[in-house]
C-alpha cells in the first residue's frame, strides 16, 4: 500500500466556468519549484499519496481534480467539459496561486493534457515530466478499444466487456459504453454494473484483478460519474484531431524533461513514447521493465529519480 506522508500546505476550491469549482491541494516545500500534477483518466481524480514520488522536499506540488472529477463540483458534470476547458482551468489555477512558471507532470491521460497545456501556454512551462504517455491518436484508442488491438492478447476479457455492454457485432465500443451509461430508464445498479464492466476491462489490460461488486449503494453514483466522463471524452475522441497530441509539438521542442514509460505497457504502447522522444529532443526517454500504472514499485522509483534529476537540472541552470 502506498502511504501518504507528504505535508499538505493548502486545500481549496477555485471557481472557473460556471457552475464548475475545481478542487486543488498543495503539497511539499512551500518555497520549492512549483510543479503541476495532472491526474489520468479522463474521469479519475488526484491521489495525494502520489505526491511523494515527485520529490516534495524540492517541489511545491499542486494537484487538482479535473472538471466533474473527484472532489471538484458539481460531481460528474459534463457541462462546459472538454480538453480546452481543462487547459484553461490549469492556467486559471496558475494565476490564482501567483505562479510565474512551473514544471508540468502528467501520467497517461494526464500526459496528454500536459502536452496540450505546454503547446498552448509554452512560456509558462519550465519542464515536462511524463509517465505512460497517451498520445490521443486514433491509433492509440483503436489499440485499446478495438478487437484487433490489445484485445487479441486477452480475448475472453474483451468478449465479456462487449457482452456486459450488450454490444451489437458492428458496435464501436466507445459508442456502446456511452449509450449504456446514459440510458434514461436504467437503474443506478444497472449503470454501476456497466461502469464495473469497463473497470474490469482496464484491469485486465493492466494485468490487475477485476474490481468486485460493492453492495454499498452509496458509492455507486461516484463510479458511474467517473466512467461517464471517460465515455464522454472517448465518444468525442478526447476533443483532439485524429493525430492526437502530435500537431504542434514543434512549439515545445525546446522544453527539457523526461518521459518514463514501461516496456510492458499494454494501455499505451511504448512506441508512442519513443515517437515523443524523437519529436522532443530535450526530453529524455527512460524505458523500464514495467507496465502502465503507478502501483508498480519500479515505476514509482523511476518517476522519483526523474523528478530528482529534473530538480538538479533546474537548480543549476539559468531558467529559474
Amino acid at each position: 500500500m502506498i502511504r501518504n506522508d507528504v505535508n499538505m500546505l493548502e486545500e481549496n476550491l477555485l471557481a472557473t466556468t460556471y457552475p464548475h469549482r475545481i478542487h486543488y491541494s498543495v503539497f511539499g516545500n512551500p518555497d520549492g519549484i512549483p510543479l503541476l500534477f495532472i491526474h489520468g483518466g479522463p474521469g479519475a481524480y488526484a491521489r495525494p499519496e502520489h505526491a511523494q514520488f515527485l520529490c516534495p522536499q524540492h517541489f511545491r506540488i499542486i494537484q487538482f481534480d479535473q472538471r466533474g472529477c473527484g472532489r471538484s463540483l458539481p460531481s460528474g458534470s459534463l457541462l462546459y467539459n472538454s480538453t480546452f476547458h481543462l487547459l484553461t482551468d490549469m492556467e486559471a489555477l496558475r494565476k490564482h496561486l501567483g505562479i510565474e512558471r512551473w514544471v508540468v507532470y502528467g501520467g497517461s491521460w494526464g500526459a496528454t493534457l500536459a502536452l496540450e497545456y505546454s503547446k498552448r501556454y509554452t512560456t509558462q512551462v519550465l519542464a515536462l515530466l511524463l509517465r505512460g504517455s497517451f498520445l490521443g491518436r486514433k491509433t492509440d484508442w483503436d489499440w485499446f478499444s478495438q478487437p484487433d488491438g490489445v484485445a487479441q492478447s486477452i480475448p475472453e476479457a474483451y468478449r465479456q466487456l462487449r457482452a456486459a455492454l450488450r454490444c451489437e457485432p458492428d458496435d464501436d465500443i466507445a459508442d456502446a459504453l456511452h449509450r449504456r451509461l446514459f440510458e434514461a430508464d436504467a437503474s443506478t445498479e444497472t449503470l454501476y454494473r456497466y461502469a464495473l464492466a469497463w473497470d474490469a476491462w482496464e484491469s485486465a489490460v493492466m494485468g490487475l484483478p477485476a474490481p468486485g461488486f460493492n453492495p454499498d449503494a452509496s458509492v455507486w453514483q461516484s463510479r458511474i460519474n467517473s466512467i461517464r466522463i471517460y465515455a464522454y471524452y472517448g465518444l468525442h475522441r478526447w476533443f483532439l484531431p485524429p493525430e492526437g497530441v502530435l500537431p504542434g509539438l514543434e512549439r515545445i521542442r525546446h522544453i527539457p524533461g523526461a518521459i518514463v514509460h514501461g516496456l510492458q505497457d499494454r494501455v499505451c504502447q511504448h512506441a508512442g513514447a519513443a515517437l515523443l522522444a524523437e519529436k522532443l529532443p530535450r526530453m529524455r526517454l527512460k524505458s523500464i521493465e514495467a507496465g502502465h500504472g503507478m502501483h508498480e514499485s519500479v515505476m514509482q522509483q523511476t518517476v522519483q529519480q526523474a523528478a530528482n534529476s529534473l530538480f538538479a537540472y533546474l537548480s543549476s541552470s539559468k531558467v529559474l
